[in-house]
Formats: structure tokens, sequence, C-alpha cells
């Protein structure tokens, strides 16, 4: 082969491995490119899935979606966004308030998915502290059982052991988030239906009350309101209303007269409850039951350490439920027992302590001695603190529970025919709903596909 002629092929050979090799990089870049817009495509897909996903969220939110009966209203959503669009579809499970939402992002030809799972409502347990719960003593000699005693909090200080062998089931969870009483929309009587004083001028009361307007019930009304005598008695719907304080001197007992029907006693104050020195409310011989509220919204307060706080005694028949409750936004400071109850009872007592920042008896607790044909249901919900108590003593005849959600919802639904008076019906109702109300959800579960 001549010179000429291996340089022409040499030649070719080079040409060919460059175009060989200019095909491939180009190959290389095309692909290169091409995964890119694919990888651009998928981000923007799953932005479009996530943007879904948040949108029913704020829905939730803004009270826009609700759900019940394993359903939710509206159950799917769809928009077009970020030039793609995005379809939601929401399954429910009611027995686990549970919500798995699915929303698929598309753009162009990408899909990408989003499944999240949320819980609704707040958290609820018959003894739920969002804080550290503490009972020195547990004495609960009597010869019923209990049933549904869940207690929950961030951590525990009790003998656990003796709660465990009374059937408790007890869960160490952080982060509660519980219903609070600051939700509560308590109202006050119209001062034109005041039995007694007016909100603008304080108040001082050292005799019996009476139904002074004939309207079968007794309104005490006042700026600050002081009650001041060994004995001050009523015999009818009894409540003592503050746009203040409302305070009980020393040694004062504020008593319910044991003649004639069922009575109530709700003590509203716009600030604090007091207690003094031996001060107590004593509700007697209730026969056809009772029902006894405290809501102060800055705090109930007892420091003393003798005595009795609230005393509940007498027979109850067998038509109406009773309730005890104790609510404030703030804490609940007493140092003795918070309840004393030697009453025979026939029919469901309902008792409620819910105070937002924490409950202390450090002197003292439950004093539960009486006998009963149904069940005592108890429940406490501390949202933001702690709770101490000395003792929970239960030395009666009678079976005890926790207060479950279901007869929260039975009370709200049926406690006219059960009994109970419109105000404490109300309670009941704003319990569950702040407990089932679809504003209020955790999110439990994330997931991207």
């Amino acid at each position: 082969m001549n010179q000429k002629a291996f340089a022409f092929i040499t030649t070719l050979g080079i040409m060919l491995v460059l175009t060989i090799a200019g095909t491939l990089t180009t190959n290389m870049i095309m692909n290169r490119t091409k995964s890119n817009v694919i990888t651009r495509d998928s981000i923007i897909a799953l932005r479009i899935a996530e943007s879904g996903a948040e949108i029913i969220l704020s829905k939730f939110k803004n009270g826009n979606i609700t759900c019940n009966n394993n359903l939710c209203s509206p159950n799917s959503d769809n928009k077009t966004i970020l030039g793609g669009n995005y379809t939601a579809t929401l399954s429910y499970d009611s027995n686990t308030k549970t919500v798995t939402i699915n929303s698929i992002g598309h753009y162009k030809t990408a899909k990408r998915e989003v499944e999240v799972i949320i819980k609704l409502g707040k958290d609820f347990y018959p003894f739920a502290v969002n804080g550290q719960l503490t009972i020195n003593s547990f004495q609960d000699t009597g010869s019923g059982n209990w049933t549904d005693a869940t207690m929950t909090a961030n951590s525990f200080n009790i003998p656990e052991n003796d709660f465990v062998s009374a059937n408790f089931t007890i869960i160490t969870k952080s982060n509660l988030d519980l219903p609070r009483a600051s939700d509560l929309n308590i109202s006050f009587p119209d001062a034109t239906d005041c039995d007694y004083g007016d909100y603008s001028s304080d108040q001082t009361f050292t005799k019996d009350f009476s139904d002074q307007n004939q309207d079968g019930k007794i309104i005490v009304c006042g700026k600050n309101i002081t009650l001041d005598d060994a004995l001050i008695k009523f015999n009818s719907d009894l409540i003592i209303a503050a746009k203040g304080d409302i305070e009980f001197t020393q040694n004062t007992t504020l008593k319910r007269d044991n003649t004639g029907p069922t009575v109530s006693l709700s003590l509203i104050s716009e600030k604090e409850i007091r207690l003094d020195y031996n001060a107590n409310i004593d509700f007697a011989g209730a026969d056809d039951g009772f029902n006894l509220m405290l809501y102060a919204k800055e705090g109930i307060i007892s420091e003393d350490t003798t005595g009795q706080f609230i005393s509940i005694s007498g027979n109850q028949n067998k038509t109406n439920v009773s309730n005890v409750f104790l609510i404030t936004p703030e804490e609940i400071l007493v140092n003795r027992d918070l309840i004393d109850d030697t009453a025979t009872t026939r029919n469901d007592v309902n008792f409620l302590i819910w105070a937002d920042k924490g409950i202390s008896s450090s002197n003292g607790g439950f004093d539960i001695s009486g006998s009963s044909d149904t069940v005592r249901n108890f429940s406490i919900i501390v949202a933001d603190g702690n709770a101490s108590f000395d003792k929970w003593s239960f030395s009666g005849s009678e079976d005890r529970s926790g207060l479950t959600y279901e007869e929260i919802k039975n009370y709200c639904e049926n406690g006219t025919v059960l009994g109970i008076p419109y105000d404490f019906i109300k309670i009941y109702c704003d319990l569950k709903n702040l407990i089932d109300d679809n504003k209020y959800f955790q999110i439990t579960s994330w997931k991207t596909y």
C-alpha cells in the first residue's frame, strides 16, 4: 500500500471514530435532557399532589368538610393548578376517627401520589393529663368494680400496681391535644332575671335564698359576690353569677335544704371562686338527684386543709342522672377533698373535673363512700399542666367507671329524658363537640409515591 492510500484509510478511520463519538455524545445529551425533563415533570406532579393534600387540610381547618358514619362530605376534590391537576379522595374510619387523604398529581405524562392520614378531633381519655399525674394513695376497698378506666399522662407518680389491679389501663403519652375549658361558651343569666343583686355592684349575702320572682329558680347576681354566714340555705334551683369573684368567708356553708324536688346549683364567676377556712358546699337530701357546677374563669381556690369542700349526701331516685362539674380554664387549687360523697344513688352520677392549667389537691382528692345501684363515672381533664392528689378513696358499694365518650354523647343527646338540666347538657354537648370537631386534627402519617 502506498503512502497516500495509507493516509486516506487512516483519515477515514479517524472520521468514523469521531462520528461514533459524536453520535454517542449526542445520544447522551438527548437522554440526559429527556431524563431532566422527566425528573422536572415528576417534581411538579408531586408538588401538585402535595398542594391537593394541603387544600384538603385547609378545608378541614375552615370547617368545610365533615365526617361521620364512615363517610366524609365532600369526599373528593379536584383542581387545575401549576399547569397540571390533582384529584383527591377521602376515606373515613368512624371507629378510629381517622381520615385517609389520597391526592394524585398529574403534570404532562408524570403522575405522583401523596397519602396523608389524620386523626380528627381532640384526644380524649377518661383520665387525661397533659403533664404529670400524681396520686399518693389509692384506696379501692369498696365492693364494686372499675370499667373503662384509662389513664393517660406525660408521666406518672402513682401506686401503679394498685391501679392495674383495679383494672385501670395506664398510658404514657406526650403532647396530648385535649379539650380545653377555655373553649367553652359559658353564659350568664340575663340581668332582668336576677332575684338578688345586679352585675354592676358588689353584693354580700348573710341570709337564706328564696325564689323572689316566683319563676321556679333563684338567680343571685353581682360584680363581686360574698357569702358570709355560718349557714345559707336554698331550696330551688340556684345560680350565683358574678362578673368578678365569688367568695365564701370563713366557716360559711351554702346548703341545699333537704326538702323538695331535684335542685341544681351553679356558681359562675368571670374571675375566681374562693372558699376560705372551713367554708364548704353541702348538698344534702337530694331525693330526686343533684346537679352541681362550679365554673370560674380564673380559677377555683380553697387553700384551707380543714373540713370538706363539697359534701354530697342523701338519697337519689331512679329517674334522674346526677352531675358534679368543677371547671376552669385556669387551675383548681383545693387542699382538701375535692368531693366527699356519701350519698345513696340509684342512677348514674358523673363527676367531671376539668382544669386547663392544673389540679392540686395535695391534702385531699376523692372520698367516695356512698353506695349506688348503677355507676359513678369520673373524668379528669388537664389540657396543659399537672394534676396532684393526696388520695383517691373509694369505699362504697358501687360500680365505678371512667366517663367515656359514648356516655358524654348520650348525656348530650338524651339529657332531657335523663333529667339533666339544660346548662349541664350544654357542657356535655360542648365537650362532645370539642372531641369531635373536625377543625381539630393531628397528622399521623404523610407519605409520597
